[in-house]
């Protein structure tokens, strides 16, 4: 059995479609525990119209301002053997608790599925498919021995709700990428896979990700795997001297390192104005995320015309 816990937070325009979508699904022994972080919209009402509906559904009312903290009380107010993630902006698609529940029967040493997703925008428009984390045990040993960080969609991931009481669940001070920190947590105890199909769908908000954010989410990423190799040499890192040091950086590698964040930023929002079709707008964020950081840009769009073209060969080959 599984409980599906549902971080929200001034999500009224989207929870109802995340609720429906954990309703839907073909596996039907679950709970759904939606953690609302203090919402002023209409969020609280909705997701109380489908509890008094609904038995499995609960609602638990929070005030952390915290994403991390409030998903760690769902989880820990669960009741099942594994604990399903899906945002109240997100949808999951209607076999996803199926397909998991039968691979965690297969292979009941790992301790974390994952899977692919469909990015969606704003209004659910359909944008392209998103793939991380190992498929195979192969393919996560290698990372565990070379320390690189394990990437997981965290909309897709279940993880046995032992485990992750047992690591400690997310870790506040990872904001923006604590799925990611606790993935690397839970690698130490059992394997983290994620399964080649598509579990969820994920919505883009182009004005969320911000440059600062970017800067963010970069840092902690290469603490996560510093850290990682110096576990394997038998070492430890800790989180506030690495982010002190990173702040002592002489200026040209942190301006360079701001750079880069706004150029993440442009580039994001060409991608989804491309989707979009909005082509003139797409164009001018392309551009300034040349501007930025013409470097790592121009690897981004050769890493995307390799999969395009592998996808062309694959349509020709069929």
């Amino acid at each position: 059995m599984i409980s599906v816990i549902m971080p929200a937070y001034n999500s009224d325009k989207f929870v109802n479609d995340a609720i429906e979508s954990v309703l839907s699904q073909t596996y039907p022994h679950f709970e759904l525990i939606v953690c609302d972080d203090g919402s002023t919209d209409k969020t609280l009402e909705i997701v109380e119209s489908y509890a008094k509906r609904d038995q499995r559904i609960r609602l638990l009312r929070n005030k952390f301002r915290s994403v991390s903290l409030n998903a760690n009380s769902g989880v820990f107010a669960a009741r099942y053997p594994w604990i399903a993630r899906l945002d109240a902006d997100d949808m999951a698609t209607p076999d996803r608790l199926e397909l998991q529940i039968q691979a965690a029967e297969r292979e009941p040493h790992v301790v974390c599925w994952g899977g692919a997703a469909q990015l969606i925008n704003r209004d659910g428009r359909r944008l392209r498919t998103a793939r991380l984390g190992p498929e195979t045990e192969a393919e996560f040993e290698q990372l565990r021995r070379s320390g690189e960080v394990i990437y997981i969609l965290g909309l897709t991931t279940m993880i046995r709700r032992d485990t992750f009481q047992q690591v400690g669940g997310y870790d506040p001070r990872f904001n923006s990428a604590d799925d990611i920190e606790l993935l690397s947590r839970l690698a130490e105890i059992g394997s983290v896979r994620s399964l080649p199909a598509i579990l969820g769908y994920y919505r883009i908000h182009g004005n969320s990700f911000t440059a600062s954010r970017s800067v963010i989410q970069a840092r902690l990423f290469r603490f996560i795997e510093a850290r990682n190799k110096a576990r394997l040499a038998g070492d430890n890192l800790e989180l506030e001297a690495y982010l002190e040091a990173l702040d002592h950086q002489p200026f040209p590698v942190r301006l360079q390192e701001a750079l880069s964040g706004r150029s993440r930023q442009y580039y994001q929002r060409a991608t989804i104005g491309f989707a979009e079709q909005r082509i003139a707008q797409a164009l001018a964020w392309g551009m300034l995320a040349l501007l930025a950081d013409p470097v790592s840009t121009a690897r981004r769009l050769q890493s995307k015309a390799r999969t395009a073209g592998r996808r062309r060969s694959l349509h020709r080959v069929i």
